[in-house]
C-alpha cells in the first residue's frame, strides 16, 4: 500500500534476509524527521502507497522489540484512533523488524516501492523472516504493507492514510480481509534521500 500524500514477491534462507536486515539496519540510522530535498533541488513530495489488495480501539500486548520515537507516534495513532475496526492488536517483533529494515532498505537505495530493487515484496520479506502468512495470501505480493515518504511526523502520514480512500482500507481495517490482521509492525527510517514510514498488518 503506497501513500504519496495519497497508497495502502522464491526462497533464500532466513538467515540471508537476516544477514540483509542487519546490514541494512548498520547503515542507516534513524535522525530527526524532516522533508528532504530531491536530486534536482525541489522538495520531495510525500508520497503514499496503497495495498495491492481489493479485498472500537484496539488493545495492545506490548513484545521486546524497541521501536524509535516515530514508530512509537504511529503506533499511538494507530491503536487509539476510534474508527480502528481491529481488536487486541499485537506488536510482533518479527513484523516490526521487518516494516524497520523495509524502510531503511528504501532510504538507503532511494527507491519507494512495495517492490525492492531484487524484485520482492512485503509479504515475501515477512515470510523469510519467519511470520507464516495464511496460504491464501500472493507468495511474493502486498497483502499487508502501506508505506509513505516525506511526512514530517507521525500525525500526518497518519492523516494523509486516513484521508486516502485505499489505505483507510487497510490501516483502519474497514474490509474484513484486514480486520483479522491483529499482528502489527512499523518502521521509520529517514537519510538525504527522504523520511520513509512502514505500517505492516499480519495474520497466522
Amino acid at each position: 500500500m503506497k501513500s504519496q500524500r495519497k497508497t495502502p514477491r522464491h526462497r533464500r534462507s532466513s538467515s540471508l534476509l537476516l544477514a540483509s536486515i542487519i546490514t541494512i539496519c548498520a547503515m542507516i540510522a534513524p535522525r530527526s524527521v524532516q522533508a528532504q530535498a530531491s536530486p534536482d533541488g525541489q522538495t520531495a513530495q510525500p508520497k503514499v502507497y496503497l495495498p495491492l489488495v481489493a479485498g472500537g480501539q484496539a488493545s495492545v500486548r506490548e513484545s521486546s522489540w524497541q521501536p524509535n520515537a516515530q514508530e512509537q507516534a504511529v503506533e499511538a495513532l494507530f491503536r487509539a484512533d476510534p474508527e480502528q475496526r481491529r481488536q487486541n492488536v499485537t506488536r510482533n517483533d518479527i513484523l516490526s523488524s521487518v516494516a524497520r529494515a523495509r524502510a531503511e532498505d528504501m532510504a538507503a537505495k532511494n527507491y519507494f516501492s512495495h517492490t525492492s530493487p531484487d524484485g520482492h515484496g512485503p509479504n515475501y520479506w515477512v515470510s523469510q523472516a519467519g511470520y507464516a502468512l495464511p496460504s491464501y495470501y500472493v507468495a511474493d505480493g502486498n497483502n499487508i504493507e502501506s508505506i509513505g515518504l516525506n511526512y514530517s511526523s507521525a500525525d500526518l502520514v497518519w492523516d494523509a492514510w486516513k484521508h486516502s480512500a485505499g489505505h483507510r482500507v487497510h490501516v483502519l481495517a474497514e474490509e474484513d480481509f484486514y480486520v483479522t490482521q491483529t499482528d502489527y509492525g512499523i518502521g521509520y527510517a529517514v537519510s538525504s534521500n527522504g523520511s520513509y514510514w512502514v505500517l505492516i498488518t499480519a495474520q497466522h
